[in-house]
């Protein structure tokens, strides 16, 4: 039987019966701590799984690249036979280091407005 259908003030009643306590002086203080130190906890709980998120993809874009180049390449036919190495065209070098220039300074120009940004925050 449930005495709370009965009697719905019983846990009142109850709690007028016990004394009033005060909080001691370091309460606030203790609570705050143990807020911190499970944003502590938090905080590096992300930085572990962006952290593994990240090897996570380098990995599996390293594993893209080794698959394309082989694909690309051509598997050889059996395993003592070396493989054919594509002939690299020297005049797209210019063209490429082009590219990788501007997506540095590209970078570059992001991360400076990136911390302007936040500076202004």
């Amino acid at each position: 039987m449930d005495d709370t259908k009965k009697n719905p003030d019983i846990l009142e009643n109850l709690f007028r019966q016990m004394p009033e306590e005060e909080l001691p002086a370091s309460f606030r203080l203790n609570v705050m701590q143990q807020i911190a130190r499970e944003t502590i906890k938090v905080r590096k709980r992300n930085e572990r799984l962006g952290l593994a998120a990240v090897i996570a993809a380098s990995l599996g874009m390293l594993g893209m690249a080794v698959a394309a180049i082989l694909y690309y390449i051509g598997m050889p036919e059996t395993t003592m036979t070396p493989m054919a190495w594509p002939k690299i065209d020297i005049s797209a070098f210019s063209f490429y280091f082009y590219i990788g220039i501007l997506t540095l300074i590209l970078l570059f120009l992001d991360y400076k407005f990136r911390k302007a940004y936040r500076k202004d925050e």
